[in-house]
């Protein structure tokens, strides 16, 4: 059984924790702070509420035997901070967030050490929306730093609908607000550094499609464009490309079909729940393939609810060939993010975006 996300803040790291912190100040109660930390309710927290129970209780006991101050706080955690990684260390930025919003200089030096050992992308938001304008010169002055982590946070921290935080609608609805960062950052050196550029381009697609493909065609005009930036640009337009946006598939290249063919297709009429749907089929040009992006498409069904379009890659590339064979499943084992409905499905054959088989397969409900 795999682990849970919220067991990475399991009991071995709060006592090193706890033990750690009674070494900066003997005073820090060890058997007091572990007795708070896992109260009645511990096993229930999901992963983000045992962050802040955590960043809670820390500052209660702080607080005891005698009261001290934030900044004395930070000069304790520092320290002890190095000597965790991934998502436990998601305690200390989250402790900057909940108790360090009028301490802003001090907050975000902090940030900028804890983020180097695991991320401030969430605790930075809190300062984004408490003073915009003095975060934004931050975030530009490390969108210009020697350390890829800072300049990841730059533009992880401003993500309009970054997963497990609270959406920020003002970058949406404004994404010039963020422009200069994403310019520092669209030839980034570092894969970690454009992986965040491009989702943070791909949020600002959801609600300005025209902005981000304005922004792309501009770099597409630039004979300076680098191969890091056409990366990023790709990247972003995901979920436009997954839309069959005409001017997204443009902007990467995608040509006409009209001298594609589809043969030797075959596809399950009947796959049952827990059992994987099977399709093949042959593509042909009179010359070349060229370029395609060949993607299939499932209507999902749902109770008292119209059908939801799921679009899914298959293969990418520019091919040489005149023939081309693909063969590839679906599997409807059943997952927590999706219930299956059983009934007739939609499915759709896509290349550069456009549909070129519609049929449709029967989901029985029973499983093996």
């Amino acid at each position: 059984m795999s682990k849970l996300l919220k067991d990475e803040i399991d009991v071995k790291s709060i006592k090193k924790l706890a033990v750690l912190l009674n070494q900066q100040a003997p005073d820090f109660d060890i058997e007091q702070f572990q007795q708070r930390v896992f109260c009645e309710n511990w096993t229930g927290l999901t992963l983000k509420q045992r962050i802040r129970h955590l960043s809670t209780v820390l500052n209660q006991q702080f607080n005891t035997p005698y009261k001290r101050d934030y900044l004395t706080c930070l000069r304790l955690l520092k320290p002890v901070s190095v000597e965790f990684s991934g998502l436990f260390h998601f305690v200390f930025a989250d402790f900057v967030a909940c108790f360090g919003v009028d301490f802003y200089e001090a907050s975000i030096e902090a940030l900028a050490l804890f983020t180097q050992k695991s991320t401030a992308e969430f605790a930075i938001r809190v300062f984004l929306e408490s003073q915009p304008e003095n975060t934004k010169v931050k975030l530009l002055e490390w969108s210009l730093s020697d350390n890829a982590h800072l300049r990841r946070l730059a533009s992880e921290g401003v993500r309009p609908r970054l997963p497990w935080a609270k959406h920020l609608p003002w970058i949406a609805n404004n994404p010039d607000w963020v422009k200069p960062i994403i310019e520092n950052l669209k030839s980034d050196s570092s894969l970690y550094v454009r992986k965040s550029v491009a989702n943070l381009l791909n949020d600002l697609s959801k609600t300005q499609a025209d902005w981000v493909m304005d922004l792309c065609t501009v770099w597409n005009q630039n004979q300076q464009a680098t191969s890091e930036t056409l990366w990023i640009r790709k990247q972003a337009l995901r979920t436009l490309l997954k839309q069959a946006n005409p001017r997204a598939l443009g902007l990467i290249g995608y040509p006409d079909i009209e001298q594609i063919q589809l043969d030797s297709w075959q596809c399950d009429s009947l796959v049952k729940i827990g059992q994987t749907l099977n399709w093949s089929f042959r593509l042909s040009a009179e010359k070349k393939l060229g370029l395609l992006r060949v993607e299939y498409a499932i209507s999902f069904l749902r109770k008292r609810q119209k059908p939801y379009r799921k679009v899914f890659k298959i293969a990418e590339s520019d091919y040489s060939a005149r023939h081309k064979l693909f063969s590839k499943h679906h599997d409807f084992k059943p997952i927590t993010t999706r219930n299956y409905v059983a009934g007739r499905h939609k499915f759709e054959l896509l290349v550069n975006g456009q549909v070129i088989k519609t049929t449709c397969f029967d989901l029985n409900g029973v499983q093996d």
